[in-house]
Formats: C-alpha cells, structure tokens, sequence
C-alpha cells in the first residue's frame, strides 16, 4: 500500500510532517509512504539516507492560507496537496494525508477525484473527545455549507459506514443537532431531516441532540449542516483551549500551584488522556472518489502518524466499497 503525504501541509510543516511520517515507519507501519513537497527542504529532514519504505516527490508550490483554494490549485499544477491527490487518482498512491489548508484538501479532492456516484455533496468529519472516553463524528464539520435534509440523510449514511469500517463501532447511532430534543423543534430543514432519518431503516437513529451533548458522547454520530458544524467545532476547541490553559496558569501556576499540581498529578494525567485527540481526529472526506485524509493543522508527529494509520484503515477496510454500497442500498 502506498501513501501520498502532503509534506508542505500544515502550521509546523514540513519539519512535524516529515517526523510523523518517520515515526510511523519506526513504529512498525507496514506501508509505503511518499512524501510529497519541496524536495531539499524534505531531504533535510529525512536525512542523506533515505529510510526504506520512503520516497519523496518533489513539488515546488503549496497552496497559501490567505489564496481561494480552487483558485490556486487550476492555476498552478505543482503545489504539493495537488500533486499528491493526482498520485491518488493515477493509482500511484491509495491515500492521500495533509495537514494542510482545509480547503484546498477538499478541492483537490472534488477537482481531481470526483464524487462517488450517488453522493450530492461531500462531508468533512470532526472527531472530538467524548467524556465517555469515545470519540464522536460531528459531520459536516466545514465542506458543505447550505446543506438540505436529503444531503443530511447521506452525511448520515456515510459517516455510519465510516465509524463501522475505520472506528469499528458497531450500528452506530446518529444524532441529529438541533435546538432542543423534542421532534418538532427546529427550522424546515431540520424538521425535514428529522423525518427522513426517522424513517431510514437502514440508520440506527436516536433522535435531536443538543450542541451540549456532542461531547457527553450521547450519539457516536451527530449530524448538521457545514455551517453548524463548522461553528460547534470551533468553538468546543476554544473552550477546551481557555480551559487547559486556565488550569495551566490560574490553578496550577505559581509555587503553590506547582505544588498542588504534584498531589493532582493522577487527575491531571486521566484528565489529559480523555481530552487528547491525536489518535482520532484525523477522518477521510466523505463523498469523493478516493481516500483523503484531513487532519488537525496544528498537527505535530504523533498526530501525523495517527492519520496515516487512519488513511491505511480506510483502504484495508475497503471503506470507498462501503460508502458506494450505502448509497446504491438506499436508492
């Protein structure tokens, strides 16, 4: 199996990219990476000697956070996300990681890969902590931002064939995100989606969550329109940030603090453990006609390991076949 890794990709690339990359071969990862980028600044990193089950390919250009995506990647053919999706639709690699801009990743995908037949719109999953020590799929976390209730159904089926494939969950439930819990509660197109997963047999739906019961981990998924779940996402890892942070410097902070912090050294451990996203909050973008991985911008090595570990469970695990099924199963 072969990984296209987009090396230029991300706030600490290519230096934490290149080091992930590294530890997942150390660490006993059967397949072949290809790391993908400009070529000296990777040579550097890898060493004279490249190690086996490594090679690079060079691209010269990387999409900027301030250019329109779609934009930079028509005009110019080597930025290093375009070039490593192409890998993909060619055959040269099964998957392709980035840590990079979000939305350049996504419209790689849609301008080189296509969408599965049968899927409208794509979906980006955000994995968060859950206080029951489980992760939850919040999708659309971003891709699509005037969803409908039809597209809402299909976020639904594919992220239930996700969680089951690469997650191993079994019939995992689907909450719908709403203002309140009762089935009449929202707008048309939540009242419209609500009926239609209601009706879905193939889904195994629990009802309208709340934003406050995504990480209470009460549904394994929770479903909602690109806008929606772009904010809800945001704004839970800003409230975790301000509160380790607070916790940090206000509680733990100082002497006194340091020394308190010492007998609430199991807390803080347990605590820190349930909160760390590194082993799942990388997920394939759900819809497109291949395996692209997005993960976390801020990614360091651990978490760039992680992902492609996830990119090498949605090809083992013949997730494309899945979402393909789901959808020809509920046409």
């Amino acid at each position: 199996m072969n990984i296209a890794v987009d090396a230029m990709g991300g706030d600490h690339a290519p230096d934490e990219i290149v080091r992930g990359a590294l530890l997942y071969r150390r660490e006993g990862g059967a397949s072949d990476l290809v790391l993908v980028g400009r070529e000296e600044a990777i040579r550097k990193l890898v060493g004279a000697e490249v190690p086996p089950g490594i090679t690079i390919r060079d691209a010269k250009d990387v999409v900027g956070m301030d250019e329109h995506p779609a934009t930079a990647l028509r005009r110019r053919g080597d930025t290093s996300i375009g070039v490593a999706t192409a890998m993909v639709k060619h055959g040269e690699a099964d998957a392709v990681v980035s840590a990079g801009n979000t939305g350049a990743t996504m419209a790689a995908a849609l301008l080189v890969l296509g969408r599965i037949r049968g899927i409208d719109r794509p979906a980006l999953c955000g994995m968060l902590p859950t206080t029951k020590g489980k992760p939850a799929c919040l999708l659309d976390a971003g891709a699509t931002m005037d969803a409908d209730e039809n597209n809402i159904v299909q976020f639904a089926r594919m992220a239930s064939r996700f969680m089951e494939k690469v997650h191993g969950v079994d019939r995992p439930s689907v909450g719908l995100i709403n203002v309140g819990e009762e089935p009449e509660k929202g707008g048309r197109m939540q009242l419209a989606a609500h009926a239609l997963l209601e009706g879905a047999e193939d889904l195994n739906f629990y009802g309208n969550i709340e934003g406050r019961d995504v990480m209470r981990g009460i549904t394994d998924i929770c479903v909602t329109d690109g806008f929606t779940g772009n904010v809800l996402a945001k704004g839970m890892e800003g409230v975790v940030d301000v509160f380790v942070d607070g916790i940090r410097h206000d509680i733990f902070g100082g002497p006194l603090g340091k020394v308190a912090g010492l007998f609430a050294l199991g807390g803080l451990s347990k605590f820190r453990s349930r909160m760390d996203y590194d082993p799942y909050v990388s997920a394939p973008l759900l819809g497109v006609a291949g395996i692209s991985v997005v993960t976390h911008g801020r990614a360091r090595a651990n978490m760039m390991r992680r992902a492609i570990e996830v990119a090498e469970r949605a090809v083992f695990t013949r997730l494309l076949d899945a979402l393909g099924e789901g959808v020809a199963s509920a046409a």
